[in-house]
């Protein structure tokens, strides 16, 4: 009998302690991905590539959150990387970024990205090892709500040090 009140009273306490958590002004955790074209704008490279990323963060609230990204950049073809001298080139990124949004009313905002990460150089000659580079990012975008949990977004994402900006669109499920 003691074990059914003892039970009783914390499925009680933990049915007022849920609506306690309940995550205010959009907070939350959440999952995207994303479709693009990475596009390269250096000596080394000077030509476009598929690009898919995929995205995990925290929203502490409508207009700041923290997130861990990683995107493709695949820019190694065969027949390409044989008429340049360069001895690695950008294949995928992977980092840490705080985001940003700009609510600009009903279901659209601005976003934004300051983030650090480790661009993975792969070495287009045998001559040569693969080694990863830290690479500051930056980005802007506009996303639209469909329900609070689901939207699309469009993104620009430049890696400053590679010299390489991602175009993107992707989903992103906050649960």
């Amino acid at each position: 009998m003691r074990m059914m009140y003892s039970s009783a009273l914390l499925a009680l306490a933990a049915g007022f302690s849920l609506s306690a958590s309940a995550a205010p002004d959009g907070a939350g955790a959440y999952a995207g991905t994303s479709i693009g074209q990475a596009r390269a704008s250096n000596k080394q490279i000077e030509r476009d590539n598929v690009s898919f990323g995929l995205r995990a963060g925290y929203q502490f609230n409508s207009n700041v959150g923290v997130e861990v990204f990683t995107n493709t950049l695949s820019f190694i073809e065969a027949p390409y990387y044989f008429e340049h001298r360069h001895e690695a080139f950008p294949e995928e990124h992977y980092g840490v970024a705080v985001t940003g949004a700009v609510p600009l009313g009903g279901r659209f905002s601005l976003t934004g990205r300051a983030g650090i990460g480790r661009t993975k150089m792969h070495a287009a000659s045998p001559r040569y090892s693969d080694y990863n580079e830290t690479d500051p990012s930056i980005g802007a975008g506009v996303r639209f709500s469909f329900t609070p949990h689901l939207s699309i977004n469009a993104e620009a994402m430049r890696l400053t040090k590679t010299k390489v900006t991602v175009l993107s669109t992707g989903f992103r499920y906050q649960f």
